[in-house]
This record gives structure tokens, C-alpha cells and sequence, in this order.
């Protein structure tokens, strides 16, 4: 008979693909499992994992809110029947163990969990712990962590360091097979551009701003520009104005591919985006979302920034000129691109991959 885990995952890129990363490694290692995954609204989140294969399932829940008392209400309603369809849905499926990623889908399940006697694993992806693993940490039994420094936010007989889990895909693509996915000419600088899984609009109006300053770069460069589903057609047109070949897509689910040919990237700094440009020794100029809780994306970049491996860039004074005077550099010096990508060598940890480490914590309990 075959035994149950069950992933709760948000709905983002960054939340998606280390759930992904970690259930593909726990079937090959434990051929007698079957993993569900729950995953909030958003439905590219479902899409993604049911043509991964998995079984998905969907409660209620909602973020913590921070102003109307009627809209705390409301949080406290849906965390109440999210909670009764996760007892019911635990109880249908008898997981032996829980492994959840700190979105705010994971309340109802966690604490449906601990009710219930079922063990529970937290991943807090990011330096800083989100609010709800921060919540949570009284009901898990282990509390896996992808930073080193984020130990001491955490009880020391629960906190296990494993590092983030990254997806095997983006390791199998080589640069020739990318270039071809994409039309590129190998000679040509690619610069990888994107804002999270649903785009960034800050970071699109920098693009659009840096354009005419890329002039002398017309015959040197090529763009791969993953903008999200607002401004398309304009972001399209302005790159055509300018003369620049670039690939404009609203959503990339092969990333793998962009990945094997950049050169460059200009990214938000979500910890699964830096655990995967430390992994592939990719320079970058990072671009932390400010409304992100606690300004995690600050603390994510920390080490990388402060080494040299990626330019640190606040979008409180973001602009194309900015940007501008941070990329133009590394378009021009390879070596300053090589120098970057060399110092990155120090934050990584080849012994145990990421993943490996959270299968074998997650295996414990299976």
C-alpha cells in the first residue's frame, strides 16, 4: 500500500519549483509514495504541478491583513474553513508527514495537522522567516532553513540547515540547446530580464528607460525579457523601436532555457531566484521587491551582494539611467562577468545538494 506526503506550496514561481524540485526527488528515492500537493488560487500554480503530474488540491486561506478590522474578520472566516476542508481532506488522504514551504496557505494545514498527530516539516526559503512559518513553528516537528544565518530565528532542537531546493531541469540544458530554443547567436551577450513569476512593472518601466542607452549595443546583445501580463504590446513595440533583438514573454515555464544562455540577469531577489544564480554562477543586478514582508529580498541578497557576486540595486531610486550605469559594465568586460560568477563559487555547498538534505529530513518521518 502505497504511503501519502503531502507538499503545501504558495502560488508563485519561487514557492512552485523547490515543491516541485523536492517531490520529484522524494519519488525517485521512495518508489512506494504518492505525492499531493496543496496549492493556493492562482491558477498557473495548478497548471504547472498537474502537467508535473501530481494530484493538487485547493482550500481556503488568505493572507494576514493589515488595516480593516472587516477585513480581519473575514481572514479569521476563511482560516476557520480552510482548516475544516484541510481535517477533511488529512483525513482522506492519512499523510505521513507534511512538508510545507511558509505561504500563508500553510495555517489551516498546519494547524489541521497538529490536531491530528501528523508531522510537519516547515521550509522557510528565505534570511528572514515569513509570518507564517514564524506562527507555525510551535507545531512542527522539524523547521528546515535555506540560509545558515536564519538558524537563530528559530528553536535550536527543531532547526535543521538544508539550503533551498533547486529544480534538476535547469542543470540539464546546455547553452547550444538554448540558443536554439530562443534563435540567439552564440557571439551575442544575453541578458536575462524578469520580475517574478507575474512580472514586475518597476522593473519594466527601468527596461523601457535603459533602451536608448543600449544603442551601441544593437550588434552585441540579446534580450530575453519575461514581463508579466501588463504593458506587453508596449514593452514589444519599444524594443522593436529600438532595433534590439529580444524574446518578450509574459510567462516562461522553461526557464531551464533562459537560464543555459544568460550572461546577465536582472531579477527581483526572491531566495529561490539567488539560490539558483549561486548554483549556476550567473552575475546579476538584483532588485529586491520592497513590499515584500519584513524587505526579505534585502536580506536574501546579503552574502551575494557583499562578496561580489550580484549588484544590489533598490528600486527606491530605480531608473533607466541607473540601470544603465550598473549594466553597461558588465556588457563591456567579460572578465568583470567571469570575476562575478568566480566569487559565487564561496557560498555554494557541493557536497549535499539542497534537495537531497530536505528528502532525506522529510524521509524520516515517511
Amino acid at each position: 500500500m502505497k504511503k501519502n506526503v503531502l507538499l503545501v506550496i504558495g502560488g508563485t514561481g519561487g514557492h512552485i519549483y523547490p515543491g516541485i524540485a523536492l517531490a520529484q526527488k522524494l519519488t525517485e528515492i521512495h518508489r512506494d509514495i504518492s505525492m499531493n500537493i496543496i496549492v493556493d488560487k492562482r491558477p498557473l500554480a495548478s497548471q504547472i504541478l498537474r502537467e508535473k503530474g501530481f494530484l493538487v488540491h485547493r482550500i481556503t486561506s488568505a493572507p494576514l491583513p493589515r488595516k480593516k478590522f472587516w477585513n480581519i474578520i473575514q481572514f479569521i472566516l476563511r482560516i476557520i474553513k480552510g482548516f475544516i476542508q484541510s481535517v477533511i481532506l488529512l483525513r482522506k488522504i492519512k499523510p505521513s508527514v507534511i512538508v510545507a514551504f511558509g505561504a500563508y496557505i500553510s495555517v489551516p494545514v498546519v494547524l489541521a495537522a497538529q490536531l491530528m498527530n501528523i508531522p510537519v516539516i516547515l521550509h522557510e526559503q528565505n534570511y528572514f522567516p515569513g509570518l507564517a512559518n514564524k506562527f507555525l513553528t510551535f507545531a512542527a516537528n522539524r523547521i528546515a532553513v535555506s540560509f545558515r544565518d536564519s538558524e537563530k530565528y528559530f528553536p535550536e532542537d527543531k532547526m535543521v540547515f538544508t539550503g533551498n531546493p533547486i529544480r534538476e531541469e535547469i542543470f540539464k540544458i546546455d547553452r547550444k540547446k538554448g540558443l536554439d530554443y530562443f534563435g540567439f547567436e552564440d557571439e551575442r551577450i544575453t541578458v536575462l530580464i524578469f520580475g517574478g513569476s507575474l512580472g514586475s512593472e518597476s522593473i519594466n518601466q527601468s527596461i523601457l528607460g535603459i533602451l536608448p542607452y543600449l544603442e551601441g549595443f544593437r550588434d552585441r546583445i540579446q534580450i530575453i525579457h519575461i514581463c508579466g501580463d501588463k504593458d506587453t504590446d508596449r514593452i514589444v513595440a519599444e524594443y522593436r523601436k529600438e532595433g534590439l533583438k529580444a524574446r518578450i514573454y509574459k510567462y516562461l515555464k522553461n526557464m531551464e532555457y533562459a537560464y543555459s544562455v544568460a550572461d546577465v540577469i536582472i531579477a527581483r531577489a526572491g531566495a529561490t531566484t539567488v539560490a539558483e544564480l549561486i548554483a549556476l554562477n550567473i552575475p546579476s543586478i538584483l532588485i529586491p521587491y520592497p513590499e515584500a514582508s519584513s524587505q526579505h529580498q534585502i536580506f536574501n541578497i546579503k552574502e551575494l551582494s557583499k562578496i561580489g557576486g550580484a549588484i544590489y540595486y533598490s528600486e527606491s531610486i530605480l531608473s533607466g539611467e541607473g540601470l544603465a550605469i550598473r549594466l553597461i559594465p558588465l556588457l563591456k568586460d567579460a572578465g568583470l562577468r567571469k570575476q562575478m560568477a568566480s566569487k559565487m563559487e564561496a557560498l555554494k555547498d557541493d557536497s549535499v545538494k539542497p534537495v537531497d538534505k530536505l528528502a532525506e529530513v522529510t524521509g524520516e518521518f515517511i
